[in-house]
Protein backbone atom coordinates (compact mmCIF):
# COMPACT_ATOMS: atom_id res chain seq x y z
CA UNK A 1 0.00 0.00 0.00
CA UNK A 2 1.33 3.69 -0.92
CA UNK A 3 2.15 5.38 2.47
CA UNK A 4 -0.64 7.88 3.03
CA UNK A 5 -0.67 11.23 5.00
CA UNK A 6 -2.92 11.09 7.39
CA UNK A 7 -3.93 14.58 9.59
CA UNK A 8 -6.39 15.74 12.39
CA UNK A 9 -8.98 18.58 12.01
CA UNK A 10 -8.33 19.90 14.20
CA UNK A 11 -5.40 18.31 16.01
CA UNK A 12 -6.17 20.86 19.29
CA UNK A 13 -8.57 18.54 21.01
CA UNK A 14 -7.73 15.59 23.37
CA UNK A 15 -9.65 13.43 21.38
CA UNK A 16 -7.64 14.20 18.31
CA UNK A 17 -4.86 14.12 20.31
CA UNK A 18 -5.13 10.97 21.95
CA UNK A 19 -5.96 9.45 18.48
CA UNK A 20 -2.71 10.95 17.04
CA UNK A 21 -0.63 10.11 19.85
CA UNK A 22 -1.72 6.53 19.71
CA UNK A 23 -1.03 6.43 15.61
CA UNK A 24 2.48 8.09 16.47
CA UNK A 25 3.64 5.20 19.00
CA UNK A 26 2.85 2.88 16.23
CA UNK A 27 5.48 4.53 14.06
CA UNK A 28 2.99 7.04 12.10
CA UNK A 29 3.37 10.48 11.36
CA UNK A 30 0.65 12.93 12.31
CA UNK A 31 -0.18 16.43 10.68
CA UNK A 32 -2.00 18.32 13.26
CA UNK A 33 -4.59 21.00 11.94
CA UNK A 34 -6.20 24.32 13.39
CA UNK A 35 -7.38 27.70 12.74
CA UNK A 36 -3.99 28.99 12.93
CA UNK A 37 -0.62 27.58 11.71
CA UNK A 38 0.66 29.15 15.22
CA UNK A 39 -1.90 27.33 17.25
CA UNK A 40 -0.96 24.01 15.64
CA UNK A 41 2.97 24.27 15.93
CA UNK A 42 2.31 24.71 19.91
CA UNK A 43 0.18 21.50 19.96
CA UNK A 44 2.85 19.72 17.23
CA UNK A 45 5.88 20.86 20.11
CA UNK A 46 3.99 19.36 22.72
CA UNK A 47 3.10 15.93 21.42
CA UNK A 48 6.94 15.46 20.05
CA UNK A 49 7.95 16.14 23.57
CA UNK A 50 4.94 13.75 25.33
CA UNK A 51 6.59 10.98 23.19
CA UNK A 52 10.70 12.25 22.79
CA UNK A 53 9.18 11.67 18.85
CA UNK A 54 9.43 13.69 15.84
CA UNK A 55 6.32 12.68 14.14
CA UNK A 56 4.11 15.32 14.47
CA UNK A 57 3.80 18.40 12.46
CA UNK A 58 1.17 21.11 12.05
CA UNK A 59 -0.19 23.70 9.72
CA UNK A 60 -4.25 25.64 9.66
CA UNK A 61 -6.84 23.48 8.49
CA UNK A 62 -6.78 24.32 4.73
CA UNK A 63 -3.17 22.96 4.59
CA UNK A 64 -4.06 19.45 6.13
CA UNK A 65 -6.95 18.72 3.85
CA UNK A 66 -4.74 19.44 0.65
CA UNK A 67 -1.96 17.20 1.89
CA UNK A 68 -3.39 14.51 3.61
CA UNK A 69 -4.78 11.44 2.17
CA UNK A 70 -6.74 10.51 5.82
CA UNK A 71 -8.71 12.87 7.67
CA UNK A 72 -9.88 12.33 10.84
CA UNK A 73 -12.58 14.94 11.81
CA UNK A 74 -13.06 15.47 15.33
CA UNK A 75 -14.54 18.86 15.16
CA UNK A 76 -17.34 19.90 17.62
CA UNK A 77 -20.48 19.18 16.60
CA UNK A 78 -21.79 22.34 16.11
CA UNK A 79 -18.94 23.57 13.84
CA UNK A 80 -19.14 20.76 11.48
CA UNK A 81 -21.36 22.80 8.82
CA UNK A 82 -19.12 25.89 8.49
CA UNK A 83 -16.08 23.52 8.43
CA UNK A 84 -17.08 21.32 5.56
CA UNK A 85 -18.32 25.07 3.95
CA UNK A 86 -14.51 26.57 4.56
CA UNK A 87 -12.50 23.24 3.91
CA UNK A 88 -14.59 21.16 1.27
CA UNK A 89 -13.56 22.08 -1.66
CA UNK A 90 -9.69 21.79 -0.73
CA UNK A 91 -9.94 18.18 0.31
CA UNK A 92 -8.48 15.49 -1.64
CA UNK A 93 -10.86 13.98 -4.30
CA UNK A 94 -9.86 10.28 -3.31
CA UNK A 95 -9.15 11.17 0.67
CA UNK A 96 -10.75 9.09 3.03
CA UNK A 97 -12.81 10.92 5.95
CA UNK A 98 -12.54 9.49 9.48
CA UNK A 99 -15.46 10.43 11.05
CA UNK A 100 -15.02 10.74 15.01
CA UNK A 101 -17.80 13.37 15.80
CA UNK A 102 -20.92 12.69 18.42
CA UNK A 103 -23.56 15.36 18.38
CA UNK A 104 -24.17 14.61 22.04
CA UNK A 105 -26.54 16.69 24.86
CA UNK A 106 -27.20 16.75 28.01
CA UNK A 107 -30.53 16.73 29.92
CA UNK A 108 -31.16 16.15 33.35
CA UNK A 109 -27.43 15.20 33.53
CA UNK A 110 -27.72 12.54 31.67
CA UNK A 111 -26.51 12.43 28.05
CA UNK A 112 -28.31 11.59 24.75
CA UNK A 113 -28.09 11.72 21.16
CA UNK A 114 -31.07 11.15 19.42
CA UNK A 115 -31.60 11.11 15.49
CA UNK A 116 -34.20 14.06 15.71
CA UNK A 117 -31.20 16.14 16.88
CA UNK A 118 -29.28 14.89 14.28
CA UNK A 119 -32.02 15.41 11.83
CA UNK A 120 -32.40 19.32 13.09
CA UNK A 121 -28.46 19.82 12.87
CA UNK A 122 -27.89 17.95 9.45
CA UNK A 123 -31.01 17.07 8.05
CA UNK A 124 -29.42 13.45 8.38
CA UNK A 125 -29.60 10.82 10.95
CA UNK A 126 -26.19 10.91 11.65
CA UNK A 127 -23.14 13.04 11.12
CA UNK A 128 -21.11 10.17 8.96
CA UNK A 129 -24.09 10.34 6.78
CA UNK A 130 -24.66 14.23 6.52
CA UNK A 131 -20.60 14.24 5.40
CA UNK A 132 -20.77 11.44 3.18
CA UNK A 133 -23.52 13.82 1.35
CA UNK A 134 -21.85 16.78 1.93
CA UNK A 135 -18.16 16.21 0.60
CA UNK A 136 -16.98 16.54 -3.22
CA UNK A 137 -17.66 13.04 -5.08
CA UNK A 138 -14.62 10.64 -4.65
CA UNK A 139 -14.10 11.37 -1.22
CA UNK A 140 -15.21 8.51 1.06
CA UNK A 141 -15.87 8.83 5.12
CA UNK A 142 -15.37 6.16 7.67
CA UNK A 143 -17.23 6.55 10.97
CA UNK A 144 -14.92 5.37 13.81
CA UNK A 145 -13.57 5.77 17.18
CA UNK A 146 -17.13 7.22 18.28
CA UNK A 147 -17.15 5.32 21.17
CA UNK A 148 -13.91 5.24 23.23
CA UNK A 149 -13.55 8.32 25.38
CA UNK A 150 -10.44 10.79 25.06
CA UNK A 151 -9.51 9.78 28.48
CA UNK A 152 -8.69 6.20 27.89
CA UNK A 153 -7.00 7.46 24.47
CA UNK A 154 -4.46 9.53 26.25
CA UNK A 155 -3.87 7.11 28.67
CA UNK A 156 -0.84 6.18 26.88
CA UNK A 157 0.85 3.79 29.32
CA UNK A 158 -1.96 1.64 29.13
CA UNK A 159 -3.57 -0.64 26.37
CA UNK A 160 -6.97 0.09 25.12
CA UNK A 161 -8.17 -2.80 25.35
CA UNK A 162 -11.36 -2.14 23.28
CA UNK A 163 -13.15 -2.44 20.13
CA UNK A 164 -13.75 0.27 17.50
CA UNK A 165 -16.58 0.17 15.23
CA UNK A 166 -15.89 1.14 11.41
CA UNK A 167 -18.57 2.31 9.43
CA UNK A 168 -18.67 3.04 5.76
CA UNK A 169 -20.60 2.35 2.56
CA UNK A 170 -16.81 2.29 0.78
CA UNK A 171 -15.42 -0.97 1.92
CA UNK A 172 -11.88 -0.47 0.48
CA UNK A 173 -11.71 2.87 3.01
CA UNK A 174 -12.58 0.19 5.86
CA UNK A 175 -9.62 -1.76 4.28
CA UNK A 176 -7.50 1.26 4.41
CA UNK A 177 -7.89 2.55 7.47
CA UNK A 178 -8.25 -0.67 9.62
CA UNK A 179 -4.82 -1.64 8.37
CA UNK A 180 -3.06 1.90 10.03
CA UNK A 181 -5.55 1.69 12.80
CA UNK A 182 -5.48 -2.10 13.84
CA UNK A 183 -1.10 -1.98 14.82
CA UNK A 184 -2.71 0.44 18.06
CA UNK A 185 -1.87 -1.77 20.92
CA UNK A 186 -5.16 -3.64 22.27
CA UNK A 187 -7.35 -1.93 19.70
CA UNK A 188 -9.11 -4.04 17.63
CA UNK A 189 -11.08 -3.16 14.76
CA UNK A 190 -14.46 -4.82 13.83
CA UNK A 191 -16.82 -3.86 10.48
CA UNK A 192 -19.77 -2.68 11.57
CA UNK A 193 -21.35 -2.81 8.65
CA UNK A 194 -22.79 0.93 5.80
CA UNK A 195 -22.53 4.44 6.73
CA UNK A 196 -26.08 4.02 8.18
CA UNK A 197 -24.91 2.33 11.20
CA UNK A 198 -23.10 5.31 12.64
CA UNK A 199 -26.22 6.36 14.05
CA UNK A 200 -26.36 3.04 16.38
CA UNK A 201 -22.51 4.28 17.58
CA UNK A 202 -23.08 7.82 17.94
CA UNK A 203 -26.35 6.44 20.81
CA UNK A 204 -23.78 4.06 21.86
CA UNK A 205 -21.47 6.90 22.42
CA UNK A 206 -24.87 8.42 24.99
CA UNK A 207 -25.16 5.41 26.40
CA UNK A 208 -21.79 4.24 27.91
CA UNK A 209 -21.57 7.62 29.73
CA UNK A 210 -24.76 7.41 31.31
CA UNK A 211 -23.20 3.52 32.06
CA UNK A 212 -20.20 4.99 33.69
CA UNK A 213 -22.26 7.86 35.53
CA UNK A 214 -25.30 6.02 36.98
CA UNK A 215 -22.69 2.88 38.15
CA UNK A 216 -19.88 5.40 39.23
CA UNK A 217 -17.56 3.19 36.80
CA UNK A 218 -14.22 4.94 35.17
CA UNK A 219 -13.59 4.62 31.45
CA UNK A 220 -16.21 1.47 30.42
CA UNK A 221 -16.04 1.03 26.93
CA UNK A 222 -17.04 -1.34 24.22
CA UNK A 223 -15.69 -5.03 23.64
CA UNK A 224 -17.76 -7.34 22.05
CA UNK A 225 -17.49 -11.19 23.38
CA UNK A 226 -18.61 -14.00 21.12
CA UNK A 227 -18.07 -17.98 21.76
CA UNK A 228 -16.00 -19.44 19.51
CA UNK A 229 -12.93 -18.50 16.77
CA UNK A 230 -12.48 -15.00 15.70
CA UNK A 231 -12.74 -14.47 12.33
CA UNK A 232 -9.25 -14.04 10.37
CA UNK A 233 -8.49 -11.83 7.09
Amino acid sequence: MTKKKIGMIPGTGKQSQGIALRLAQVGYKVMIGSRSSEKAKIIVEELNAKLSVNSFYGDENKEVVKQCDILFFVVPPEHICSTLEDLGYDIKTDAIIVDVIVPLAFKVGLAYCSESMCLEQFDYPSVSEYIQATVPEGVSVVGAFKTISAAKLNRLNHPLDVDVFLTSDKQEAKDVLKEIISKIEGLRVLDAGPLAFSRTTEQMTAFVININKLNKLKHASFRIISDGSEKRD
